[in-house]
């Protein structure tokens, strides 16, 4: 088992959720016997535990049925179904603390399990809404300032502020206690400025963000998180390795705007659940003035009769401007493939495919549509694609196409202002 976030308890009736995630490095496992205990004995004092419909419970201990299963990639995790519902019993102090404990057996597999904690209350981060900015120019330095509340019911000890930049902008400036990271297309920095936040507090960072937009810029964005000192969370578990701001740099701090109000209870870590409308993440979206040009190429081949080849082509992005397409890939563009007359499709690479899934006659004769591998496409990036023919009727000068598509209808697609040169969006895919 991954080991449990830490839960903060708002006050009753509302109620907080714990949910539980396993891991395997074993690939085509399937232990359809699992069982959990878990054990709630320590929250007694502090929580009224309800357990998921899986579960028979006696008392605070319950035993709950599970299944999990990895397949031929076991990097995923495994989600449980077992889960707790918490809710603070009346009059708990704010601060206290209780912990569970899960176990778990199957005959397949060894079930590590792992313990958890609670406490009633916390603090919680309203982040004020970050600003849009459109028709950004390349080379520019844009400023973005940060702004939170605590309302949550204990103070916060300390605060920590994560920052995001999407491809196309750069952190302009570099601070003592902030470390910085990449994951390869996006630059993470993660903030400790010093300073606790009362009850009802509103703080800023002393001073406002600064990116500079660079030449890949096009649709960019900054995330921001800001959280409890000591709060586990995103971008943690990423791989990205973390290098600290020279000593040199100067130091990011808070600026109290509106002070809050002193409370005996103990200052906390971990957050309470986002509730209404107030949030921790926000996103501001910057969009550039920038190209970003794609092209397809296309193919020919010789075969006779009754024999087959195969064709590769490609589709290529050739910038100036990254794409970063933050809809989940409807955004960026395909390649829709035409066959030659004549032709039956007998392979293809694993990036493409017939149009209509499992209808033979698409298997056979298309059109067959080519993905990107992800919804960032850096300049220079090359996707190769292949079908493989065979030829059932020699025609001479057989012609197919290759278009460029721009979402998941060809029927739809509108080429985007910022890829002005059309000439570059269709070959010819040719047989004999």
């Amino acid at each position: 088992m991954d080991a449990p976030t830490p839960a903060a308890l708002p006050a009753a009736p509302a109620t907080a959720g714990v949910y539980f995630d396993f891991h395997t490095k074993t690939k085509n496992l399937m232990a359809d016997d699992a069982t959990l205990t878990v054990d709630a004995r320590g929250l007694s004092k502090i929580a009224k535990v309800a357990f998921s419909s899986n579960c028979t419970a006696h008392g605070l201990v319950a035993t709950c049925s599970e299944m999990f299963e990895s397949g031929s990639d076991p990097k995923t995790g495994l989600g449980s179904m077992t889960q707790l519902t918490l809710t603070a019993l009346r009059g708990s102090r704010l601060g206290a603390t209780g912990t569970y404990k899960i176990t778990g057996r199957s005959a397949h597999a060894q079930i590590v399990g792992g313990t958890g904690s609670v406490t009633v209350g916390g603090p919680s981060f309203g982040l004020n809404r970050l600003a849009d900015h459109t028709g950004l120019k390349v080379g520019s330095t844009l400023t973005e300032p940060v702004q939170f509340t605590n309302v949550g019911d204990r103070p916060a000890r300390g605060v920590q502020t994560v920052l995001a930049a999407s491809p196309g902008l750069d952190f302009a400036d570099h601070y003592s206690n902030c470390q910085y990271g990449s994951n390869g297309a996006v630059h993470f920095a993660k903030c400790y400025p010093k300073g606790a936040i009362n009850i009802a507090e509103t703080a800023a960072l002393s001073a406002p963000v600064r990116l500079r937009v660079n030449s890949t810029a096009l649709f960019t964005y900054l995330d921001v998180l800001t959280a409890p000192l000591g709060q586990p969370g995103w971008p943690d578990g990423q791989g990205i390795r973390w290098t600290w701001g020279k000593k040199s740099a100067p130091a990011l701090k808070l600026r109290v705007i509106k002070a809050g109000r002193h409370s005996s209870a103990p200052a906390g870590s971990v957050s309470l659940p986002q509730t209404g409308n107030a949030t921790d993440y926000g996103i501001a979206s910057l969009k550039a003035r920038n190209t970003a040009d794609f092209a397809v190429s296309g193919a020919s081949a010789q075969a006779g009769a009754g024999t087959s080849a195969t064709l590769g082509f490609h589709l290529a992005a050739n910038g100036p401007a990254t794409l970063y397409d933050r809809s989940g890939g409807e955004g960026v563009p395909t390649a829709w493939v035409t066959l030659p007359p004549g032709t039956t499709a007998v392979g293809h690479s694993a990036n493409c495919a017939p149009w209509q899934e499992n209808n033979p006659t698409a298997e056979a004769k298309g059109p067959y549509v080519c993905t990107l591998p992800g919804f960032i496409v850096p300049k220079g990036q090359v996707t190769d694609f292949a079908l493989t023919l065979r030829v059932d009727d020699a025609v001479t000068h057989a012609a197919g196409s290759v278009q460029l598509v721009w979402g998941p209808d060809p029927a739809d697609s509108h080429r985007p202002d910022f890829d002005p040169d059309g000439r570059n969006d269709s070959a010819a895919l040719t047989m004999n």
